[in-house]
């Protein structure tokens, strides 16, 4: 449309004052790009986090149960390692598939507490009691905190606004090079082409196991062989 509009004595001045209309736009995208990096790579990294932090808390509550009785701290290694199972996402999962794995986890997971009280009944001392529950609530919290971070995800008024931008931008840009009848059309098609990769890797960070940058399940995936490999009558590992 620029170009079809050229006429170098009479655009140069509109294509001049334009852009400082583009410098604005382009900066607003810098900034619009930068926010939402850095939003979605903290919340890739709180996943990460997450997946550690629940290794740590069924690998340590499973360690603590050994200090219980019978038979209710057989009971409670074993049902931890079950739920550790359900745990464990090496795929892309979403959907009615997702909320069927959380229903698995939840109902593993219902089977831990009433195990932590059996396991803490007869002679067990007071403090070895506290630390038996303790570790068993970390567990539990170590769901939440979980569940919390796979489910916030980058808002979708942003995603939009940011599309729009990049958009406005890059028509804008296009159109001031038409008028003033200098278009580069492979620098103009390799901004366009960097520009949709970093949006596109802002939205993959986005989507946790989903996309082609995952989280990385191997801390969890770690602590279901080690339990495994102390409880060998066990289920085989899913």
């Amino acid at each position: 449309l620029g170009l079809r509009r050229h006429r170098v004595a009479e655009q140069a001045g509109k294509a001049l004052r334009g852009d400082v209309v583009l410098g604005s736009m382009l900066a607003l995208l810098g900034l619009m790009l930068a926010f939402t990096y850095s939003f979605s790579l903290s919340r890739s990294d709180m996943r990460k986090h997450a997946v550690a932090h629940e290794a740590n808390a069924i690998g340590s509550a499973f360690l603590i149960a050994e200090l219980g009785s019978e038979p209710g701290r057989s009971d409670l290694r074993r049902g931890l390692l079950e739920y550790a199972q359900t745990r464990a996402v090496a795929r892309s999962v979403v959907g009615d598939e997702l909320n069927q794995l959380v229903d698995r986890s939840l109902a593993a997971q219902a089977r831990l507490w009433p195990a932590a009280m059996r396991a803490i009944e007869g002679d067990v001392p007071p403090p070895l009691q506290a630390a038996i529950v303790r570790s068993v609530t970390e567990v539990l919290d170590a769901h939440t905190l979980r569940l919390l971070v796979v489910k916030d995800r980058i808002p979708l008024i942003v995603i939009t606004l940011l599309l729009l931008t990049a958009v406005a931008s890059l028509s804008l840009a296009a159109q001031n090079a038409g008028l003033a009848g200098r278009i580069n059309r492979w620098r103009m098609s390799s901004f366009a082409v960097v520009l949709a990769a970093l949006m596109l890797v802002i939205v993959d960070f986005d989507r946790g196991q989903e996309g082609y940058i995952r989280v990385d399940t191997s801390p969890l995936d770690g602590v279901i062989r080690e339990l495994a490999s102390q409880l060998p009558d066990s289920p085989a590992v899913e």
